[in-house]
């Protein structure tokens, strides 16, 4: 089912509502009331679209995982240059949502489901690129600990902790993807 303009239009504003109120307070003490406020929509066209602040996050996180899946779907994982560069432009353009769910201010689902697709995506990369076994436990927990570093690495840019520019730290994420493939290859190659 398509949706047309007005209720895409409302449900992003409702997202990005969301998301500035969940950097000033927890998601149990956002009501519909507050949020309907914010965006400046009637509460009932709120509950036309969902039943309530918690069905908005779920729909918030959904939304943003299928983004951040159509950039890898697209290829760019493979081109670890061109992958970072797209995701960090996704994160500018989503900025208040992004600094939600990459900052670190919500709850471990995103994380997890972020994680899993990343795993994936990049396992999927390494084995065949290096003709590796994609069972082995040993990457996987590898690829685990390199991924968690980069997400930690996005986490601490979108909260303004590391102060270099977008192609800085595609720069300095792409040496180390540089780096791992290194290790990767000379490790289980």
């Amino acid at each position: 089912m398509n949706e047309d303009r007005r209720v895409r239009k409302t449900k992003q504003a409702l997202r990005v509502g969301l998301a500035e109120l969940l950097t000033e307070k927890n998601i149990q003490q956002i009501t519909v009331k507050e949020l309907a406020a914010k965006v400046d929509i009637h509460r009932s066209t709120f509950y036309a679209n969902f039943e309530d602040i918690s069905d908005l996050y779920n729909h918030l996180e959904d939304v943003t995982i299928e983004e951040i899946s159509s950039i890898v779907s697209s290829g760019y994982v493979f081109e670890p240059k061109a992958f970072f560069e797209m995701l960090l432009i996704y994160i500018a353009e989503n900025e208040q949502i992004c600094r939600l769910f990459f900052g670190g201010k919500v709850s471990k689902t995103f994380n997890n489901r972020i994680t899993e697709l990343f795993l994936k995506s990049y396992l999927d990369y390494l084995c065949e690129k290096y003709n590796l076994n994609r069972e082995n436990d040993q990457l996987k927990y590898y690829e685990l600990f390199c991924f968690a570093g980069t997400l930690a690495i996005i986490e601490k840019w979108v909260n303004g902790e590391i102060s270099y520019s977008s192609e800085e730290l595609v720069k300095m994420l792409v040496d180390i993807d540089n780096h791992w493939c290194s290790f990767v290859a000379n490790q289980f190659g």
